[in-house]
């Protein structure tokens, strides 16, 4: 679930509180009538908004609670709307807004209990528990906050552990992809070694070749002053032995160019997604979309852009903390494309050291001084620049201040330099 939300921010919290309120709706109004439906549909459009705005969200969970009460309600089926909202905050949103949910949604709840508790006259029931005192309404008070805390904790936690698995460890087809890779390198290797045992064998072989070569010669060149006829049997000889030299040196190179040709394969765009994994094992929240009507293009064109890719995630890697959020997004037009590599390594950076209560962290203006003014250079982006260019691209990079590094790159007329015709039939 938590990937399809990822991939669909607005349309799947949407789909999942409409269905969550009409299947919580119908026993709500069965039991309690028209007005439940009320803090349900609140609930409803908390969750809808949970992923994409939590700040919206947060107040939301309050206000359908204070709904119940001004109706004198007592707790609706599709108050459970609020956890499923509390799950989604947990996921996705920041550290201050994760707890502020949870902490709301339990305030939220207590007031909830003691006002259904107190506001029942005297030998009423709450769902079956049955007031006879005071004693009785203080009991139902917290037996009433012990579900909520109960229920919503649990929600939190299983958010944040849903959070740590897809964003921090990678689901089970991750592992398994980065399991089959490793494999895969572990088969290269050992064929690498195999072929270096055998190009060793062969490079010893060469070299008796070429020594006898060298002797014959200098022999030939004494016997041919002593008996002119010698020189001819002496030529003979040192022909023999370079062609023989010359056959395994052609053995040697077919065996490595035939060995580098299978396995060298040059990495292309769907080599991407492996590589989004590997970052996500890393730690970093790495995720990878594609935009717009994508077409094919040469192994020269998928190789250059892999390597920009590559590049430009090895230099978060470097200057980064664990937890950045990264994203690399593909805009595919008509002619052209246009690649985005973002980090918020920067905001990630400061929030450690607000936590730390460090005077230096934080926003400043000479962030802003600092992104207007200070070039961004340096060996690595002056290659991404030259390798972009053989393709008619150009590489921007970009700080933004009190939050990260944009890395762009643009191909207007990438279809007309690399794009692979298509076959006709």
């Amino acid at each position: 679930m938590i990937q399809w939300i990822q991939g669909h921010k607005w349309l799947s919290p949407i789909t999942l509180a409409a269905c969550l309120f009409v299947a919580l709706g119908v026993l709500d109004f069965t039991i309690q009538g028209t007005k439940s439906l009320i803090p349900g549909a609140v609930f409803a459009v908390a969750l809808a908004l949970s992923a994409k705005l939590p700040r919206a969200s947060i107040p939301l969970i309050a206000i359908g609670a204070g709904i119940e009460i001004a109706f004198q309600l007592r707790p609706v089926a599709t108050g459970l709307i609020s956890c499923a909202t509390l799950f989604v905050i947990a996921v996705f949103a920041t550290q201050f807004w994760r707890r502020l949910a949870l902490v709301i949604t339990l305030l939220s709840g207590l007031v909830l209990s003691w006002n259904i508790s107190f506001s029942l006259p005297i030998s009423s029931d709450v769902y079956g528990l049955l007031l006879l005192n005071d004693a009785g309404r203080f009991t139902a008070v917290l037996l009433g906050f012990a579900v909520v805390f109960a229920i919503c904790t649990l929600f939190w936690i299983l958010g944040r552990l849903g959070a740590t698995q897809y964003f921090h460890v990678g689901s089970s087809a991750d592992k398994a992809v980065a399991n089959r890779n490793q494999a895969k390198l572990a088969i290269q290797i050992a064929e690498q070694n195999e072929r270096l045992d055998i190009a060793r064998d062969i490079n010893e072989l060469i070299i008796q070749k070429v020594t006898a070569v060298i002797s014959l010669a200098d022999g030939g060149s004494y016997a041919v002053k002593a008996d002119p006829s010698a020189g001819l049997r002496s030529l003979e000889r040192v022909a023999t032995s370079a062609r023989d030299a010359h056959t395994e040196l052609r053995r040697l190179y077919d065996m490595l160019h035939r060995e580098h040709t299978v396995n060298s394969a040059p990495p292309g765009l769907e080599d991407l997604k492996p590589l989004m994994v590997a970052y996500r094992e890393f730690g970093y929240n790495a995720t990878l979309r594609h935009e717009g009507p994508r077409f094919e293009v040469n192994e020269g064109a998928a190789l250059t852009i892999f390597k920009l890719v590559f590049d430009a995630l090895e230099n978060i890697k470097k200057h980064t903390p664990v937890g950045t959020d990264v994203t690399v997004d593909f805009s595919w037009v008509e002619e052209g494309m246009q690649l985005l590599v973002k980090d918020n390594g920067i905001e990630v950076a400061n929030r450690g050291l607000l936590e730390l209560d460090n005077e230096d962290a934080g926003y400043t203006a000479e962030d802003d001084l600092k992104a207007l003014v200070e070039p961004i250079s340096g060996p690595g982006f002056t290659a991404m620049r030259e390798r972009a260019a053989i393709y008619g691209g150009s590489i921007d990079v970009t700080r933004v201040p009190g939050v990260g590094f944009t890395v762009s790159a643009i191909f207007p007329r990438l279809r007309e330099f690399a794009a692979i015709a298509p076959q006709r039939r």
